[in-house]
């Protein structure tokens, strides 16, 4: 327990000297909310990689490994990488304007309503957002409750509002705040996750020793539940069904790109150039820290054939690190899974606070907002959602890693298409825009509702339908719209309407 407390201890000290560093450089509402646009490709990748490698990912990727075999790898690991191959696409054309947009609903506003005073589209997207990210955020706090708990033996309701202790830590200094934390972060989860996957290996006897098991093993996944089928954890589709992970792999492969806080990380470095380069640095530190969670959660089968009656699989990895590491490795483990869990939930709060504060209730209620007074309102709003985050996850969520899989799936139905086509063809419109987020969303809710196979498909499908519907029976976007998007050089109206949304 000593190492614990030691190590610990030392990750809390770096974060307060972090984020005091951070108050000093986060001044303006653009430095706040988005990095003031001048991120450097270290920090970029640092903040990026840590977003990315979130609680579903250190906790419950080596869950689906350890209950569904191989198959998992195809429908998360292979879903992500895929859709992190998609995001320079979209970085090309979002940093390409002088002054890009604070937020992804601004983005929004910007593309389909350049004129308009109170944007309605940029406040749906912006509420949108808040109950999306408020589900991720909470997934992050249950997945930190499991693990904290399970290692520390506190009780898991207590925990759990211990997370408000790092986010309040984490968030004062805005995204330079997040930004600094993040990369720290991304080392430890790097570190820790090698050294759990070094213990696994050499306890299993290496990979192969791993797969012979597999190949073989009938254990149920939970104590007194059905024994699994021999060699099904070594089947391309495993436990899931060819239908269930398709839809898996699309959902996190194409909502991805689109999903708001990829799209805003676009937003925050100095230049295109870092923007592409920031996501090919995280599409190769991801490959880098999925590899050894590959390790631990197909050999956590071998080492613990069955999970004890009344856990999930999301508890394999805190079991492990509990029976089977020595203290100092699963105490640097314990902080790598505490940090992937702090460093996705401080970002998710910040875009969900930024797109709550300023993208619906200053849009609906315009003010004049001083420097100040954005922050102060943005610090009490993060600790607001977070509260609320922590109070729901008191009873724990689905497995963590599928709740990831049904918010990007939302996210990717009702803004797939807004994203993609408003980047890349000048035709789409406001009534385009409208059409494809609300029918994107609704049909995703009514798909998941009546337990679709494909839900993912049906509501981008109909997104597209309607998109197409719209567009065509309604005028063509002017010309202010979409010119920053795609032309180096702008007119002199184009200047001026983003001078005067940037004056607002």
């Amino acid at each position: 327990m000593i190492w614990y407390i030691v190590v610990f201890c030392f990750y809390v000290i770096f974060l307060v000297w972090a984020n005091i560093k951070s108050l000093k450089i986060a001044e303006s509402i653009d430095d706040y909310a988005i990095g003031g646009h001048k991120m450097g490709l270290l920090l970029s990748i640092g903040t990026t990689t840590a977003t990315w490698i979130s609680v579903a990912s250190v906790v419950g990727v080596p869950g689906y490994l350890y209950s569904s075999g191989v198959s998992a790898i195809i429908g998360w690991v292979a879903g992500w990488c895929f859709g992190g191959a998609l995001i320079p696409i979209v970085a090309y054309k979002i940093r390409r304007p002088e002054f890009p947009a604070r937020t992804f609903p601004e983005f929004i506003r910007f593309r389909f309503e350049p004129f308009q005073k109170r944007s309605t589209l940029q406040a749906i997207v912006g509420f949108l957002m808040f109950i999306g990210y408020l589900l991720l955020v909470n997934i992050q706090v249950s997945g930190f409750g499991i693990v904290f708990s399970t290692i520390t033996g506190i009780d898991y309701k207590i925990a759990i509002f211990g997370f408000l202790l790092f986010i309040m830590v984490t968030s004062v200094g805005g995204f330079w705040s997040v930004a600094a934390t993040d990369t720290l972060n991304t080392i430890l989860i790097t570190i820790g996750v090698i050294l759990a996957s070094g213990v696994v290996w050499m306890l299993t006897g290496g990979i192969s020793s791993i797969l012979d098991t597999l190949a073989t093993t009938t254990a149920p996944t939970i104590v007194g539940g059905p024994e699994l089928e021999e060699g099904v954890l070594l089947s391309p589709v495993g436990t899931f069904g060819l239908g269930t992970l398709f839809s898996i792999f699309i959902s996190n492969s194409l909502g991805t790109p689109a999903s708001p806080h990829w799209v805003t990380r676009m937003l925050a470095p100095q230049n295109i150039k870092v923007a592409i380069l920031q996501i090919m640095g995280t599409i190769f530190l991801l490959i880098f820290i999925m590899t050894p969670l590959i390790i631990i959660g197909l050999g956590a089968k071998v080492l613990i054939p069955s999970i004890p009656e009344g856990k999930t699989t999301d508890y394999i990895v805190p079991l492990l690190i509990q029976e089977y590491t020595p203290s100092i490795i699963g105490a640097i483990t314990l902080i790598a899974v505490c940090a992937a869990a702090i460093s996705t939930a401080n970002s998710m709060l910040l875009h969900c606070a930024t797109s709550l504060y300023y993208d619906v209730y200053l849009n609906i209620f315009p003010k004049k907002v001083t420097d100040k007074g954005f922050r102060r309102w943005l610090r009490v709003s993060v600790l607001l959602i977070a509260a609320i985050a922590v109070v729901l996850a008191i009873d724990p969520p689905w497995f963590i890693a599928m709740g990831f899989v049904y918010t990007y799936g939302g996210f990717g139905s009702a803004f797939f298409l807004v994203v993609f086509l408003g980047l890349y063809w000048k035709r789409m419109n406001r009534a385009g825009a409208y059409a494809g987020i609300i029918t994107g969303a609704v049909f995703y809710v009514l798909a998941k509702a009546l337990s679709f196979t494909l839900p993912f498909v049906i509501a981008v499908s109909a997104s597209l339908i309607g998109v197409l519907i719209a567009v065509y029976l309604t005028r063509k976007p002017p010309v202010e719209a979409y010119e920053p998007y795609f032309q180096a050089e702008v007119s002199d109206s184009t200047k001026k309407m983003v001078a005067d949304n940037r004056n607002r």
